[in-house]
């Protein structure tokens, strides 16, 4: 699957066996797939088409993408939550050692104290078609592998560069939900004036560090807030005091009551990578030879930095962001 793709993760909580629901469902699917799930059966308790709507609005029009993570809006005033190691850089770069946001947190009480989110941008999808047929109707009758595979990899370019002529404003991406399967072309529009609203204390933000960020349950306040700003025209725009919060197609209401047991539950957004169709030697070789490694080799260059960082504040805090990157990786 494209990692930036949209996709849907879907947790069974609790006992749905007694539903008759078959647990094999449960994982990672991307949205152009859950109209084959039975969603109903598992306790979804809204429509489908209101999760994922490619004619219409639907709760994947309150996602954002900001800064690789995802994002939801919550207001119509483009207030975004997102996790805290999401904001870390952006926070890392407003900080200093006489204005430490990155330790002590951050809290914007008004629009005018909000601060301009360096290096983060927010892209939001505009539309999405799915162009299978398409793309796939173009190499029915090719049988050579790397001739079919080079084929559909020039006409996902092609219909990305055509939708992209046709609107200049936005980004367009054909990505390949499931391999020789299915193609969803993505039309995307960049936002460039993101804020800082709020981040909390980093010893709420990452209490108990990277480890337990991986571990159920969490007690991790793993939040942060940023609001999105578009042109007076409602255009994407570079930050100016002059522009105005943009206005999402759907924002998403917080259930302050929180879940039941045996509760459906299920998330969207943008995951990293899945590996849930890859065979059985690929993970056991990623468990003995390339994860060990790679853990070894990043603790190392993280000690390292952490100690360097313990010399000096600006230097420590100029490093945070990269010890961050490899402890979330």
């Amino acid at each position: 699957m494209n990692k930036k793709s949209l996709l849907i993760t879907l947790l069974l909580v609790g006992g749905l066996s007694h539903l008759g629901y078959k647990l094999r469902d449960e994982g990672m699917f991307p949205l152009s797939e859950i109209s084959k799930l039975d969603l109903k059966k598992a306790g979804l308790k809204i429509d489908q088409n209101e999760v994922y709507n490619p004619n219409g609005i639907s709760l994947v029009d309150a996602l954002v993408n900001v800064g690789g993570c995802t994002g939801s809006f919550v207001s119509d005033e483009g207030l975004i939550i997102t996790n805290h190691h999401c904001a870390f850089s952006a926070v890392q770069l407003a900080s200093t050692p006489e204005n430490d946001y990155l330790n002590k947190g951050f809290v914007a009480r008004t629009r005018e104290q909000e601060i301009e989110a360096k290096g983060l941008t927010c892209r939001i999808t505009d539309s999405y078609e799915d162009v299978s047929d398409r793309i796939l109707g173009s190499v029915a009758n090719i049988e050579d592998p790397a001739t079919r595979l080079q084929m559909i990899n020039n006409q996902m370019k092609n219909i990305a560069a055509d939708a992209e002529q046709k609107d200049p404003s936005i980004k367009a991406e054909v990505s390949e939900m499931f391999i020789g399967k299915t193609y969803v072309l993505f039309r995307y529009k960049t936002i460039q004036d993101v804020r800082l609203v709020y981040v909390p204390n980093r010893q709420i933000g990452e209490f108990g560090g990277e480890t337990d960020n991986w571990v159920w349950p969490r007690h991790t306040g793993d939040y942060s807030f940023m609001r999105a700003y578009v042109g007076k025209d409602g255009k994407p725009a570079k930050y100016s005091k002059d522009n105005v919060p943009f206005k999402p197609k759907k924002s998403l209401k917080v259930n302050a009551n929180g879940t039941n047991e045996e509760d459906f539950v299920f998330i969207l957004g943008y995951p990293g990578r899945t590996f849930r169709h890859r065979p059985a030697q690929f993970i056991d070789y990623q468990a003995k030879y390339v994860l060990p490694y790679t853990s070894d080799l990043y603790d190392f260059q993280n000690t390292t930095m952490e100690n360097v960082g313990k010399k000096d504040k600006a230097t420590e805090i100029r490093l945070a962001t990269r010890i961050k990157r490899t402890q979330t990786s």
